[in-house]
């Protein structure tokens, strides 16, 4: 998409990438969503290809909420007219305001993770672990691997694969919340 890929090369340090993410990184992260998920949310819908996946494959029951902050990129995400889709245009850390703690069966991240603060990094996980239910699964892409022993620290039994047919090629992180363990 056009749109898109002028966007992110404005916007670099918010986007992450240069190209919109690819059907087959989308399909990944979509086909993980458990067959049982109620709540399902995804942060930074960017254009939305992320978006109208995990609507595809998501379960019948269930409701996406999609997070995004960028005002260029609201009106592709508003074009999506879905029964089972809510839009906010806020912060990705407004997910605690918005779910009761332990209230969310999937949360996909699209964040650029790698690109943030530290400080936000573990605010964001630990925003994300509040609002997971016990054994929720938390899905995350990053294009390096950078921070795959932070992401551990929240989801100890981290599970990767890789997504090559993507620009740039993507890790796909796969956590469950631990019903034992609290951060």
């Amino acid at each position: 998409m056009k749109g898109f890929t002028s966007y992110a090369l404005k916007n670099l340090k918010s986007t992450g990438s240069i190209a919109r993410s690819s059907k087959f990184l989308a399909r990944n992260l979509a086909k993980q969503i458990p067959s049982d998920a109620k709540t399902v949310i995804e942060l930074g819908a960017g254009d939305g290809i992320i978006t109208r996946e995990l609507l595809k494959y998501m379960p019948q029951q269930a409701h996406l909420t999609a997070y995004e902050i960028s005002e260029e990129l609201l009106p592709l995400l508003q074009k999506i007219e879905h029964p089972q889709f809510t839009l906010k245009h806020s912060s990705a850390l407004d997910i605690v305001q918005d779910f009761a703690i332990d209230s969310v069966d999937c949360l996909v991240s699209c964040l650029p993770l790698a690109l943030f603060p530290l400080e936000m990094k573990h605010e964001l996980l630990t925003h994300i672990r509040s609002v997971l239910k016990p054994n929720g699964l938390f899905l995350q892409y990053q294009y390096w691997l950078s921070d795959k022993a932070l992401i551990k620290e929240y989801f100890p039994h981290l599970k990767m694969n890789w997504v090559p047919l993507n620009l740039p090629p993507s890790f796909v992180y796969t956590g469950v919340k631990d019903a034992e363990k609290e951060t």
